[in-house]
């Protein structure tokens, strides 16, 4: 039975008691005992009905309700098939991609022949989980080449992603940068360059770095949000030559500068004052 502790709230011209708002401090030894009183009996009480094995029956019955598997509809884009699939009694999805066919039925059939139809696994959450426990990946993203897959990914449950770049040809790692809270990525239009925005101390979106594939160098950063309400977003145009850097609070949406990316350079130049978007195209 939880504690109560005499407090008054008031808002509005309105008081009303709250004698569980101790609550807030997570730090209160008394929380902790709580929390663990709680699970001690949810699991003596659960352990100890029908026969002990209740935990396994419910278990058992919320797989049997499930689809042994689950296919996305594959997604065409330039030579490739991509979709996700679960596999039969695993937890997470797989993506994988397929070469397409040619078109007609002597594409199919050369196709056929040149085993175009063999599934290549790009990433396995399964994998991963096996190997921390968990995993949850965010974002998700495949250069324009098909070369690179670029994900964060969270191994804790604390919500702070981490950033990895997987060559696809390789198969291997390339690039993880320590930095941790990385949410949205974009590619450039040649696939050697990867924007990724990190949060600050307060999990708020607020820098744009810049990391080039074939560089040892580190993300270089190119726009910080210094507005403590606003949280910065990326996302691309559809033909990958635009990087459009978004500034949002709750109430507003709005890109302030129009940025020109400069081949063969690290430098970005003010052009226009209308848009923050970065031409990436070389």
């Amino acid at each position: 039975v939880a504690k109560k502790v005499p407090f008054t709230v008031s808002a509005h011209g309105r008081s009303w008691s709250d004698p569980y708002h101790w609550m807030r401090d997570t730090s209160d030894p008394d929380f902790a005992a709580l929390l663990a009183a709680e699970n001690a009996y949810a699991d003596a009480f659960v352990g100890a009905a029908g026969g002990g094995g209740l935990r396994a029956r419910l278990a058992a019955e919320m797989r049997a309700r499930l689809a042994p598997s689950a296919v996305s509809p594959p997604q065409p884009w330039g030579p490739w098939s991509y979709y996700q699939y679960v596999p039969n009694g695993m937890e997470y999805p797989v993506l994988s991609r397929k070469l397409r066919s040619s078109g007609g039925l002597a594409g199919r059939f050369l196709s056929y022949l040149s085993d175009w139809e063999k599934e290549e696994v790009l990433l396995d959450w399964n994998e991963i989980a096996e190997k921390f426990g968990y995993v949850h990946i965010g974002s998700c993203r495949i250069s324009p080449n098909h070369r690179f897959l670029a994900y964060t990914l969270d191994t804790s449950g604390g919500e702070l992603f981490s950033l990895e770049v997987k060559d696809l040809q390789s198969k291997h790692v390339i690039f993880s940068p320590p930095d941790k809270g990385i949410v949205s990525l974009a590619w450039a239009h040649d696939s050697e360059n990867l924007l990724y925005t990190v949060c600050d101390e307060t999990l708020r979106p607020n820098q744009v770095f810049c990391k080039k594939m074939q560089s040892d160098e580190a993300g270089l950063l190119v726009f910080m949000e210094d507005d403590v309400n606003c949280c910065v977003d990326i996302t691309s145009t559809k033909d990958f030559k635009y990087i459009t850097v978004n500034s949002n609070t709750r109430t507003s949406s709005e890109e302030g500068f129009y940025f020109n990316f400069i081949p063969n350079t690290n430098a970005f130049c003010d052009v226009y004052h209308i848009y923050l978007v970065f031409d990436c195209s070389f």
